[in-house]
């Protein structure tokens, strides 16, 4: 794997996989997909984020073999 540099400052002080979160009663933030029968899951939202000015460089799912929902 070749080192990540982020697209804003040329930075390479990256950190990986963050759980993207929000506070929330009812769900989480993710994507839908489907699972068997009618029930759905959600693949939880990664980012990576430069150190050096902030910038989320990538978005990201952990598992992205999935049958994905879509509008």
């Amino acid at each position: 794997m070749t080192k990540q540099s982020c697209s804003h400052c040329g930075g390479t002080d990256i950190v990986r996989n963050i759980h993207l979160g929000m506070p929330t009663e009812a769900s989480r933030i993710g994507l839908d997909y489907q699972t068997a029968f009618i029930l759905t899951g959600t693949e939880p939202l990664l980012a990576d984020l430069c150190r050096s000015c902030g910038t989320v460089v990538r978005m990201h799912v952990k598992e992205a073999d999935r049958d994905w929902n879509t509008a």
